[in-house]
């Protein structure tokens, strides 16, 4: 009874498929003719924006400088594959998403953007042992930077959120782990305030794999 139930529903569904059929042939003629408009619109003679490639390893106005502290600041002699293009779209204020392999020197990609620009930049990271090497190593290189984690003291707390709101040369990098973001009210308001008065110069999400945890394939 269920198959003769089914079957009988048939001559009730093929009703419906000329006028489908009619629908399809109406979206298909739509589809055709937007088609040819984008085909004529971006001939020759046209006059609508065509979309290019930037070039990021091509010259910049702030290549010299970029030079002078990849090689005074950081002591790095010349670029390691795609530095200087990531370098230059992070200066040209576009977001960028970088994977890259341990010790592909992406640290510099936005450590040396942030040196370079005005105001203070915040680097997220999850590890805290990376946090507390990165910190020492730029203090060495004579670089502002500074860590803002749940063992932070309260003076050296203090000091960093009224350096936020400066937004002067106090503070050049503030690493922080993604818990203080979450948990602490007064960090997000100070780095509001940072915002809104121009002195936020960027903002880093340093993330190892190490951070995620191992998936076991089915």
């Amino acid at each position: 009874m269920k198959a003769w139930s089914s079957m009988s529903s048939y001559p009730d569904q093929i009703k419906y498929l000329p006028d489908r059929q009619e629908k399809l042939h109406k979206r298909q003629f739509e589809l055709k003719a937007l088609e040819e408009s984008c085909e004529s619109s971006s001939g020759p003679g046209s006059d609508d924006v065509v979309v290019s490639v930037d070039d990021w390893s091509r010259p910049f106005e702030w290549d010299s400088q970029a030079d002078d502290i990849r090689f005074n600041v950081f002591g790095i002699s010349k670029y390691r594959a795609n530095q200087r293009e990531l370098i230059n779209t992070i200066m040209s204020g576009r977001d960028v998403l970088v994977i890259m392999a341990a010790g592909g020197g992406k640290s510099l990609c936005y450590q040396l953007p942030a040196v370079l620009r005005d105001g203070v930049a915040l680097v997220v990271s999850p590890l805290f042992s990376l946090i507390q090497d990165q910190v020492i190593g730029l203090a060495a290189l004579g670089i502002p930077a500074f860590m803002l984690t749940s063992t932070t003291i309260k003076e050296n707390e203090k000091f960093m959120y009224k350096a936020l709101e400066k937004g002067g040369d106090e503070l050049k990098i503030l690493y922080v782990t993604p818990e203080k973001i979450s948990k602490s009210k007064i960090f997000m308001s100070k780095l509001e305030k940072c915002h809104h008065a121009g002195c936020l110069s960027l903002i880093s999400i340093d993330v190892s794999l190490q951070c995620f945890p191992t998936c076991s394939m089915l």
